[in-house]
């Protein structure tokens, strides 16, 4: 991403790499649910869902962004922009509604984040970085805030070198998602280019309760319609993950015409939803219906059921810009001559602007993993007279990774074909 300047641009760039995995471990051999408790606000993510909403709308195919990291870069430009001044205004209002102290609690959140204990690191990993021309001196006042703020660094780097100063800057991102995202920055990218703002998260999650390895057979995948008389059809035979006799929290929203299902992680209170429309029901539409108030309302009314599932096993690469996204969700100044930016870098003859926001996502979903040590307790609830409810995702759907905690989407995306 860019911001010009002086006839050179700021670039910022967002990228994040997920390894999603079941553990294999030994687990309580009875039929028990894992506590949920879920985020009971106040929910500051109406912004979140602007961005999911709509990049996963205009996406061909599958797709996966981080809504957490769009919003820790667009606090690195909050910082720098001038005090009551639009760019301000327009980012505070994206960031929490307007609300000063939903910002206060993104920070917190952001720096607890990083400063987790390290191995609670080697799951999930965020970092930012200020990457600037030698050429550009940082504001002092900005560097502090950030550093304080954010745990965010700066580094000094010869852009005039493109080759060179690229090499430097995937290195750092390579070793930050666990060399999951490599090449990201081109030397074409660095051409006039005064800073690179970047955000990454990395994250590898283990199922709580694991998929069967065993389990694991071929079933068709119902990717784009063929028939007008179903949304579905073109069926196509992929690896499908299975879970049998387990209780996990699920609801089905008849006011969004799909199903909720709560695939818990075994760390940081994190959780997939996957969320599965109606078979009457194409995910476009599903994404038109949603809103937060309704999943809000849909995660509270969850409750322990038995379910079958079957999942398909996905990997997912994907990169975009947000520029347009971003512009529709109401942040415009910040990319045009009047973007008040002067707490970053001063001295410059023609003020930054940004030219637009990149990012890059990889998430690999399957039910291999790594060994772990402790069992979980659950509570035991008696369901055993019902009929298990089948959650069978063989047609498009959506999936987020949730903080239960702290009521932040750090991932969202969606699967229209596992194998694309």
């Amino acid at each position: 991403m860019g911001i010009f300047h002086g006839g050179r641009w700021t670039v910022l760039c967002c990228v994040f790499a997920l390894t999603l995995a079941a553990t294999p471990r030994k687990f309580l051999q009875n039929r028990f649910s894992v506590d949920y408790e879920p985020f009971e606000g106040p929910w500051s993510d109406d912004f979140d869902w602007g961005v999911i909403k709509e990049v996963l709308h205009k996406a061909a195919g599958n797709a996966v962004i981080s809504p957490l990291s769009v919003k820790a870069l667009l606090t690195l430009l909050y910082e720098g922009s001038a005090s009551r001044s639009e760019t301000e205004r327009e980012l505070l209002q994206a960031l929490s509604g307007g609300n000063a102290l939903a910002v206060s609690k993104l920070q917190a959140d952001l720096l607890s984040y990083k400063q987790q204990p390290q191995q609670r690191q080697q799951n999930l990993l965020i970092t930012d970085r200020v990457f600037h021309d030698v050429s550009v001196t940082i504001m002092q006042k900005y560097h502090s805030i950030i550093e304080a703020r954010y745990n965010a660094t700066t580094q000094a780097v010869d852009f005039q070198n493109t080759v060179a100063a690229a090499a430097e800057i995937n290195q750092w991102i390579a070793q930050n998602t666990r060399g999951k995202i490599e090449s990201l920055i081109k030397p074409d990218t660095l051409q006039d280019a005064l800073m690179l703002l970047i955000n990454t998260i990395y994250f590898k999650g283990s199922w709580l309760i694991p998929f069967p390895t065993n389990a694991t057979v071929p079933r068709q995948f119902y990717t784009t319609r063929t028939k007008a008389a179903s949304p579905y059809g073109g069926p196509r035979t992929v690896p499908f993950m299975k879970q049998r006799e387990r209780i996990f929290y699920y609801k089905h929203s008849d006011q969004l015409g799909a199903q909720f299902l709560r695939l818990p992680y075994d760390t940081n209170q994190l959780s997939m939803i996957v969320v599965l429309p109606d078979e009457q029901l194409t995910l476009n539409q599903l994404l038109a219906r949603l809103t937060p108030q309704a999943v809000h309302q849909t995660l509270a009314d969850m409750s322990e059921e038995e379910v079958e599932i079957e999942l398909p096993q996905f990997s997912i690469t994907y990169s975009s810009s947000l520029r347009e996204c971003l512009q529709q969700l109401g942040i415009s100044r910040v990319f045009t001559d009047q973007a008040e930016l002067p707490l970053i870098s001063r001295g410059r003859t023609t003020p930054l602007k940004v030219s637009t926001i990149l990012q890059k996502s990889c998430i690999f979903v399957d039910e291999q993993g790594t060994e772990a040590s402790a069992a979980t307790e659950g509570t035991l609830v008696f369901t055993i007279l019902n009929q298990p409810i089948k959650f069978i995702a063989n047609r498009p759907f959506l999936f987020l990774i949730y903080d239960e905690g702290k009521g932040n989407w750090l991932f969202a995306g969606k699967v229209e074909d596992p194998q694309e």
